[in-house]
């Protein structure tokens, strides 16, 4: 897969977890939303073997973001539910933080020359800032798993031999 398809991917699968993440459910049901996760987690999961091409990126953290985001899509699969024709809002949360990080993922491991990927890795900063200081809103119970989910997207591995500056901060507690 080049790196126009797999923008192009990219931005679809944002557009389709920030559908979600609104409650537009498109008439699909369970069953389908949850083909349509695991179809996304597999495609992401496949975008670790260009990282053994070191033509392609340049980044090696940029496998383990995509193996952690590919299990938490499963994970977020399996939490999938409608009642009412509605999505719990726990899980229209959780599709928004996937929007974040699936947007933030940079496809050359140069987020610096990646516009898109800045854009979303700004907002996913917002967001981890909002988590530090407690800014989310009264809780309702849904706040633990919903911080647990989000730390584990953030989760990354230690840095590889090539990883960019960009990266490296991000070791360093920026997500």
């Amino acid at each position: 897969m080049d790196a126009a398809t797999m923008q192009a991917s990219r931005e679809f699968f944002v557009v389709y977890f920030q559908d979600l993440s609104a409650g537009d459910i498109a008439d699909q049901d369970v069953t389908k939303i949850q083909g349509e996760l695991r179809r996304i987690a597999h495609t992401i999961s496949g975008w670790t073997e260009l990282v053994d091409d070191p033509n392609k990126l340049t980044c090696s953290c940029f496998s383990d973001r995509c193996c952690n985001l590919s299990d938490i899509i499963v994970k977020v699969a399996e939490l999938v539910t409608i009642k009412d024709g509605e999505l719990p809002l726990a899980v229209m949360k959780m599709f928004n933080m996937l929007a974040m990080q699936v947007g933030r993922l940079t496809l050359d491991g140069h987020r610096e020359e990646d516009e898109y990927a800045r854009g979303f890795d700004r907002m996913a900063k917002d967001e981890e800032r909002r988590w530090q200081i407690g800014s989310q809103g009264p809780d309702d119970g849904r706040a633990a798993l919903l911080f647990g989910m989000w730390t584990r997207m953030n989760r990354i591995s230690e840095p590889g031999p090539n990883c960019t500056s960009k990266c490296l901060g991000a070791h360093a507690g920026n997500p």
